[in-house]
C-alpha cells in the first residue's frame, strides 16, 4: 500500500478531496493515482466532482486533458450528457434532484471499467447530497475532484481531507511556485479557534447574522450580529461598527484583502479575524503577510485537514524541473507536510 493511500485510508470511510492550484499540475493523475490504489486494495470507490470545467481539449497545448478512470464496481456521480457519453459502461442507479449546465446528475455503478467525465453541482449541499447516495449504494470511500476556484469540494463541511496538486506550470520559476504553493498551504492549515467561548460566541453569532462583531465583557464575550442582505456588505458594517473593546471579528462569507487593510488600519494590534473555513479566503500573499507580521491573527471556525501535496514538474508550456531536485525543495519548504511526486514513485 503507498505512504498516499495510508493517509487516505486512515481517515475511515471519510471523503477526500483532490484539489489542483491551477491546470496542468496533476490533479487528474492524482486522483487516477488513488483510485488504482483502491482497487489494488479492494476499497469500492465513488466518484464526484465539484462543478465542470467543460474542456475535453487544453486551450493551449491542444492536447486532451487526461480523464478519470472509473473501475469496474465503482460509483460515478456525474452529469447526464457525460453519463450518457462515458467510456465505460455504467448503470444508471438514480436520477438525482440536483442539476448542472450539462442536465441532472446521476448516479451509476460501473459495470465495464473506462474513463468517465465527471460533471458536478458546484453547490455544498448538492455534493453532500450525492456522497451521502453513493455511500448509501455501498462505495467505501469517496473522492471530490475540485480545482483552486472550486473549493467547495474541500470545505471541511463537505470532505473531511484534502490533497493539494502544485506544478511547474504554476509560476515562471521554481522559487515561484514553492512560494505559491507554501502561501497555499498556510491558508489551507489555518488553524481552528481554540477558546471555547470565543467559538461558542462566534457560531451563535453566525446563526443570526452574516457576520458577528465580538466584544470582550470583562471574562467573557458578547456577540453582535450583522444582519446586513449580503455578507460583504455585512463584513464593512461590522469592522465599522469596531470599538476598544473589540475582540472579534468574524466573518460569515468570504475575507478579501480589503477586510485586512481596513482592520490594519483601525487597530495597533488588531483583533483576531474568524472565517468559517479556509476555504472562504480570498487573499493575496502580500496582504496576509502584511497582517500576520502586524501581530494578526486568522482563525477558523472548522478546520480543513490538508493530508498531502502532490507535485508534477512538467510545464507543457513552460519550464521543466528535475523531479528529484523538485520534490527535495518543495519538501523543504514544506516541512512537515507529506509531498509526494507519485509518477517518480512509481518509478
Amino acid at each position: 500500500m503507498s505512504e498516499l493511500l495510508k493517509l487516505v485510508r486512515d481517515l475511515g470511510n471519510k471523503a477526500t478531496a483532490i484539489v489542483g492550484m491551477t491546470k496542468n499540475v496533476g490533479k487528474t493523475v492524482t486522483f487516477n493515482y488513488l483510485v488504482d490504489e483502491l482497487v489494488k486494495n479492494g476499497i469500492v470507490a465513488g466518484l464526484v466532482s465539484a462543478g465542470y470545467d467543460g474542456e475535453r481539449f487544453d486551450r493551449l497545448t491542444l492536447k486532451e486533458k487526461p480523464r478519470i478512470y472509473a473501475p469496474k464496481g465503482s460509483y460515478v456521480a456525474t452529469a447526464e450528457a457525460c453519463f450518457e457519453a462515458s467510456e465505460a459502461v455504467l448503470e444508471l442507479l438514480e436520477r438525482s434532484t440536483y442539476s448542472t449546465p450539462l442536465g441532472a446528475v446521476y448516479l451509476g455503478r460501473v459495470l465495464r471499467p473506462g474513463k468517465v467525465e465527471l460533471a458536478g453541482p458546484g453547490s455544498v449541499s448538492g455534493l453532500r447530497g450525492l456522497m451521502a447516495k453513493m455511500q448509501g449504494y455501498g462505495a467505501g470511500k469517496l473522492l471530490v475532484d475540485g480545482a483552486i476556484n472550486r473549493l467547495a469540494s474541500a470545505s471541511p463541511s463537505v470532505t473531511e481531507a484534502t490533497i493539494l496538486a502544485t506544478g511547474a506550470s504554476l509560476g515562471p520559476t521554481m522559487s515561484d511556485v514553492i512560494r505559491k504553493t507554501v502561501f497555499r498551504a498556510a491558508l489551507l492549515n489555518t488553524p481552528a479557534v481554540d477558546d471555547n467561548q470565543l467559538f461558542a460566541a462566534a457560531r451563535e453569532g453566525l446563526n443570526e447574522g452574516k457576520a458577528v462583531l465580538i466584544c470582550c465583557e470583562g471574562s467573557a464575550y458578547r456577540a453582535e450580529p450583522i444582519k446586513a442582505s449580503l455578507p460583504l456588505l455585512a463584513a464593512a458594517e461590522m469592522i465599522s461598527r469596531h470599538g476598544k473593546d473589540t475582540a472579534a471579528f468574524v466573518f460569515g462569507g468570504a475575507l478579501v484583502d480589503k477586510n485586512l487593510r481596513d482592520i490594519l488600519r483601525l487597530f495597533g494590534e488588531p483583533p483576531v479575524v474568524i472565517v468559517e473555513d479556509a476555504t472562504r479566503m480570498f487573499i493575496s500573499p502580500d496582504e496576509y503577510y502584511r497582517f500576520i507580521n502586524l501581530g494578526g491573527r486568522i482563525m477558523v471556525l472548522n478546520r480543513l485537514n490538508l493530508i498531502a501535496i502532490t507535485l508534477n514538474p512538467t510545464d507543457p508550456m513552460g519550464q521543466d524541473y528535475d523531479p528529484h531536485m523538485f520534490l527535495e525543495k518543495m519538501s523543504e519548504a514544506l516541512k512537515p507536510q507529506p509531498v509526494f511526486d507519485l509518477k517518480l514513485e512509481a518509478g
